[in-house]
C-alpha cells in the first residue's frame, strides 16, 4: 500500500461495488466507474472517492488496481478466518 492515506469511504466503496458485481479486475473497475458515474453508493462521484484516495484516472490506475486487489482478497469469504 502507499503512503497515501485511504480513506474508509474509498475502501467501503470498492466492498460495495465488489458485492454487486463480485468480478476481478478489470470488470470491477468497470462496475466502480459505473456506480461513481451514477452516484449510486452514498452519493459519491469520481471527485469525491478521488479525495478519498480512490483514483479512476490512467495514472492512478496502478494505485486503484492494488487497492482492489487488497480489498477484495479481504472481502472474500473465508479471508478473515485466513488472516488470523
Amino acid at each position: 500500500m502507499s503512503d497515501e492515506r485511504i480513506a474508509q469511504v474509498a475502501i467501503d466503496f470498492i466492498q460495495f461495488c465488489f458485492e454487486r458485481r463480485g468480478a476481478g479486475w478489470p470488470s470491477l473497475y468497470d462496475e466502480m466507474c459505473f456506480v461513481a458515474g451514477n452516484r449510486l453508493y452514498r452519493g459519491l462521484g469520481y471527485e469525491e472517492l478521488r479525495e478519498a484516495g480512490l483514483d479512476f484516472t490512467l495514472g492512478g490506475l496502478g494505485k486503484t488496481s492494488r487497492l482492489v486487489n487488497e480489498v477484495t482478497r479481504r472481502t472474500r469469504p473465508g479471508a478473515f478466518a485466513a488472516a488470523i
